[in-house]
């Protein structure tokens, strides 16, 4: 290192001025911050002569020292040192310091004075002079200083907190002869007390904004502190009011003794959560739930931490919901259908009363599966496997069904017919978390239906006889040769009513397709050698009303085509079309009748049993409108029939 050399003596602060020879050692005083002793040696006067041997001299009213080789001792130090003169100008520093301040500062030159660093700035980042420095300071008044704090900026922009501790120094008759600077970086320890600081201020801006109660009770009871929510939930305006008095004076009289029970628990180590009933100071009362920790005190004694909020809400909200489930429990037990609910595993959560009447036996929660009952079957008979029942498929495919016919067995052997209807049940995301099934008893609708249809079967029996006998008759009571024609013509009116009837009778008399009436009628005249119908329109329901008017008005339609229109041809065509008319207020079938490659036609000169039936009989039966064209290519018949 370049400059004047001073020894570096490593030894207790203890040594004072010691004289080698005709040098004066000048010890650091007593007391000096650095943990090793600095030694400076006053050569005397006179001007250096690097050319004379050791020791050599410096110039008059300059500092020189002994020097060691290769100044090892100054380099041994734990920490930065550098060594100003009475002028301030930087007389030795060790590596260190070079370090600290990022360049290597000329030494004795003027303009390197009190410091070496680029650039100083105080603690509060407020720029510090050089010629203000503690150093100079130290120089000008010969005052140590200690522990004070600034920042180093190094030349490439770089700040680095230090911590400097200045000692004047002393010859043996008291002259200032200079000062040492013993300085280190603490700008880990800085920046770890600043990210403290923030951390703890995050904290209390944490516990000052958090909505709980966060409060520190002493063992005695007594309330040390309390944040901002807590205040607020004992009716206190200021912190002063509450805290250093009984917490036991903000509980309710009938949970003193629970809470002081527990408050102890927690002073002797444990943690623990409970609840209890806060009187605020205005008389509020407030149910509230803590959670409690031990926490130990500065002084060395246990207390309580607790975080508390208010569950008046909460536990008003669970009150009701209790309530309510218990009177849908009630609800569900009164109801004379079995209603049973599965998790989404399938195994039985709950079921009513109606379900044990139902199964003969009370399900077990938890451990019976997809059903209640003893055993499954398909409506034929077949055995139906427990995962393939309504509640496992509505569940593994997550859709409701409705009115899935089954038959479930009782432990005695009884099997009952019963229709599910199991719904999928799900948690606010949508996700299935079981599903409710009900289990509706149709055993006295079956009896019923079977009824019915003995009684269908029956009565489609006995007016297929009645029909018989009046077709008997009818051939009976016509003579000579108008028999034949009278007969045919009442005969074929016989075949359409009881082609009608057929129709109807297949469903039950529950409806009959429009398709199919059309069907039954034009059968006798639609061969497979000739068919000269073209049928087209929707699909089309009609009630059984409907039903016989329409296939008696085709059937005169058709008799009188195989007569005198289309039909009497070998060229001749029917079309019979029809669509669903919803454009107005009502819904309405609108049918058309047209006849082509037939005869001419002109108007009948009178109105026979047939055109009566077709215009009269589909309005009186069924409030319909009905307009017969005949034109000289074709009858056409245009049947608009309101509908349900």
């Amino acid at each position: 290192m370049p400059g004047p050399d001073f020894i570096a003596v490593t030894q207790p602060v203890a040594a004072t001025g010691v004289r080698s020879g005709g040098a004066r050692a000048l010890a650091a005083a007593p007391g000096v911050s650095c943990p090793y002793a600095l030694c400076l040696v006053d050569c005397g006067e006179g001007k250096l002569d690097r050319s004379e041997p050791e020791p050599r001299r410096a110039e008059r009213g300059g500092f020189v020292v002994q020097p060691l080789p290769d100044d090892r001792l100054l380099e041994l130090l734990p920490t930065a040192v550098y060594l100003c003169d009475t002028e301030g100008r930087i007389v030795r520093y060790n590596r260190r310091a070079a370090e600290l301040w990022g360049r290597s500062p000329r030494l004795g030159d003027l303009d390197e004075r009190f410091c070496g660093s680029h650039r100083l700035f105080r603690a509060d980042g407020t720029p510090l002079m050089h010629r203000d420095t503690p150093m100079a300071d130290a120089i000008r008044t010969g005052h140590a200083h200690r522990d004070q704090v600034v920042q180093v900026e190094q030349p490439g922009g770089r700040r680095v907190w230090v911590q400097v501790d200045i000692d004047p120094l002393h010859d043996d008759e008291g002259r200032l002869v200079g000062a040492v600077n013993c300085f280190q970086d603490i700008t880990a320890r800085v920046e770890a007390e600043a990210q403290l600081l923030e951390s703890r201020s995050l904290l209390r801006a944490v516990i000052e904004a958090t909505p709980e109660c966060v409060k520190i009770v002493a063992r005695d009871a007594t309330l040390i502190q309390m944040n901002s929510a807590g205040l607020r939930m004992v009716e206190a305006d200021r912190a002063e009011e509450v805290e250093g008095g009984s917490t036991v004076a903000l509980i309710a009289e009938t949970d003193r003794e629970h809470w002081l029970r527990h408050h102890e628990r927690v002073c002797r180590g444990e943690s623990l959560t409970w609840e209890f009933t806060l009187l605020g100071r205005r008389g509020a009362r407030r149910e509230m739930e803590t959670h409690a920790v031990p926490l130990r005190l500065p002084d060395g004694s246990v207390a309580q931490l607790a975080i508390t909020r208010d569950v008046t809400r909460h536990n008003a909200a669970a009150r009701a919901i209790r309530d309510s489930e218990q009177r849908l429990r009630q609800l569900l037990d009164a109801l004379p259908t079995a209603v049973y609910t599965t998790d989404a595993r399938g195994y039985v959560t709950f079921y009513n009363e109606a379900c044990v009447r139902l199964a003969g036996r009370r399900p077990e929660i938890w451990a019976d599966r997809w059903c209640i009952t003893h055993g499954l079957y398909r409506p034929d008979g077949a055995p139906l496997p427990l995962d393939d029942c309504p509640m496992a498929v509505a569940i593994r495919e997550s859709q409701p069904i409705a009115g899935a016919e089954i038959v479930v067995e009782r432990p005695d052997g009884a099997r009952i017919p019963v229709l599910a209807y199991p719904t999928p049940l799900r948690d606010g995301d949508g996700a299935v978390l079981g599903a409710v099934n009900m289990l509706v008893d149709i055993s006295e609708r079956k009896y019923a239906e079977e009824r019915r249809q003995l009684l269908i079967n029956e009565l489609n029996h006995r007016v297929k006889n009645t029909l018989s006998t009046v077709q008997s008759i009818a051939y009976q009571s016509f003579q000579g040769e108008a028999r034949s024609k009278a007969s045919e013509s009442f005969q074929g009116r016989l075949f359409a009513l009881a082609g009608a009837h057929d129709v109807l009778t297949r469903d039950d008399w529950k409806g009959a397709d429009l398709r199919d009436i059309v069907a039954t009628v034009i059968a006798p005249l639609a061969t497979p050698e000739r068919n000269a119908f073209d049928v087209a329109g929707p699909e089309l329901r009609l009630r059984p009303k409907a039903a016989v008017p329409l296939a008696m008005a085709l059937h005169e339609l058709c008799a009188n085509a195989a007569d005198f229109g289309a039909l009497s041809t070998a060229a001749g065509r029917v079309s019979i079309a029809w669509e669903v008319d919803e454009t107005g207020v009502h819904r309405s079938l609108r049918l058309r009748w047209i006849e082509s490659g037939g005869p001419a036609v002109a108007p009948p000169s009178r109105r026979g049993f047939g055109s009566r039936l077709v215009e009269r009989g589909l309005t009186h039966e069924l409030g319909a409108r009905v307009r017969l064209d005949y034109r000289a290519d074709g009858v056409v018949c245009d049947i608009e029939v309101p509908l349900p």
